[in-house]
């Protein structure tokens, strides 16, 4: 009986093991590029993926996945990948929150898993700003598409700040 328990460990370890493996989720690279050899945007490259391409996410790290395509392993950015749920454009805005079902509103600010010393490490990406910058409406485009949606403009005073005088009772 006492080399069963082993065994059994064993047996139950490596069938734990496997499905970790077979568990791995499958995605589509949106964007060609390098797989980097951490999730850090300054990661030495290991090789790089074509657009449309399928990946296994092996792991993720905030905003990154090690992924799997063919012989090579590396990380890359969630937003460079389309998740196999079938939703489109940003996947990021598709990242569960950890609570589900309806009217479970939730509103994050920052970077799950980022840490002190993710951020002491960032550096502004100037071109994705810029990128960002050139998506932006203009006013007269914004004030037609809120008038062909049959919004109308509304003037909101500004909330007071609360007052410091304490009242004597």
């Amino acid at each position: 009986m006492r080399f069963l328990k082993p065994v059994q460990a064993v047996i139950v370890a490596a069938a734990l093991f496997c499905a970790g493996a077979a568990m791995a989720e499958p995605a589509k690279v949106r964007t060609a590029g390098p797989i980097q050899a951490q999730p850090l945007a300054a990661a030495a490259a290991t090789g790089s993926v074509k657009a449309g391409i399928t990946v296994d996410i092996l792991q993720r790290k905030g905003f990154w996945a090690r992924v799997k395509s063919g012989t090579q392993t590396g990380w890359l950015k969630l937003s460079r990948l389309s998740l196999g749920s079938g939703v489109s454009g940003n996947e990021i805005a598709a990242l569960a929150s950890g609570r589900t079902g309806s009217g479970n509103v939730v509103s994050a600010s920052g970077g799950r898993g980022l840490d002190a010393a993710d951020f002491e490490r960032a550096t502004p990406d100037n071109a994705a700003v810029a990128a960002l910058s050139r998506t932006a409406a203009s006013e007269s485009a914004a004030a037609q598409f809120a008038r062909s949606g049959g919004l109308k403009a509304r003037k909101l005073d500004y909330i007071r700040a609360p007052s410091t005088k304490r009242s004597s009772r």
